[in-house]
């Protein structure tokens, strides 16, 4: 009993170190990238708020302060390195992370596809973003389906306006990982949904909302977060057909949602 008590001491404590109220808008010369999350992060100082010389330690501390583990944290890290225009630094920048397709992709939602009208300098979009809640039908409570039925409906529109849309496995894997990362850290343990309110804060103003109520998440795992994909991925009516691949030198590109081949 003690050795548990000097447990959730010591995680109190590492959580209390997070200041959530000390929040300011990049300045200019800052660097953001296309993650809200990330942003978040150094716009509350948990990671460097100029959005530089982001190294892994600098990631785990910071990320500490929505409880994702180190073992998501070394694979977000790792990910992010190879967009890194540096990467022998062992470092990268928020704005490295703009790289089309290594982490960033179409059908985002909250950022207009690279190449689109709109797209800009892969900002916040409120068009896109706007679209993005339509799909959940007026709801005030983010439903785990409902997140997945956003997603969905989101890379259907975006396949649809996009000429040039990619949506391959690497893809489809990280637009999966970003709901599954926003519903946990947003998701409310009162009612097992995400309050909108909250998710528009976090996206909008690329801000931790404590001041709304939000408070720390139970830690996320490796197999915690594979666990909401995995749900996520259950409650999407998506088959491989759907993929939509880059063309290659033969001139394949994917395959259309009916399944035929498209060059």
């Amino acid at each position: 009993m003690k050795i548990a008590t000097t447990i959730l001491g010591l995680a109190a404590l590492a959580i209390a170190q997070f200041n959530y109220d000390d929040w300011r808008a990049p300045a200019e010369g800052d660097l953001r990238g296309p993650c809200p999350a990330l942003n978040a992060l150094a716009n509350h100082g948990f990671l460097p708020r100029d959005g530089r010389n982001i190294s892994q330690a600098a990631l785990l501390n910071a990320t500490a302060a929505v409880n994702l583990s180190a073992e998501v944290t070394i694979g977000l890290f790792l990910a992010a390195l190879k967009t890194s225009s540096d990467p022998v630094s062992g470092a990268f920048t928020l704005q490295d992370l703009k790289k089309h397709n290594i982490i960033e992709h179409d059908g985002s939602l909250s950022r207009a596809d690279v190449g689109t009208p709109g797209a800009g300098d892969q900002e916040f979009n409120h068009d896109v973003f706007s679209e993005f809640k339509s799909f959940f039908g007026g709801a005030m409570q983010i439903s785990l389906p409902l997140a997945a039925a956003a997603r969905w409906g989101r890379i259907k529109s975006a396949h649809k306006s996009n000429p040039h849309f990619v949506y391959g496995p690497v893809q489809r894997f990280n637009s999966y990982a970003e709901t599954a990362v926003y519903f946990s850290v947003l998701l409310d343990p009162a009612t097992g949904t995400v309050p909108l309110d909250w998710l528009e804060v976090f996206f909008c103003e690329e801000r931790l909302p404590a001041r709304e109520g939000w408070h720390t998440p139970t830690p996320i795992s490796g197999l915690g977060a594979a666990s909401v994909i995995l749900q996520l991925s259950m409650a999407t009516d998506e088959k491989n057909a759907d993929l939509v691949l880059p063309p290659t030198k033969r001139g394949f590109s994917g395959f259309t949602h009916t399944g035929e081949i498209v060059l």
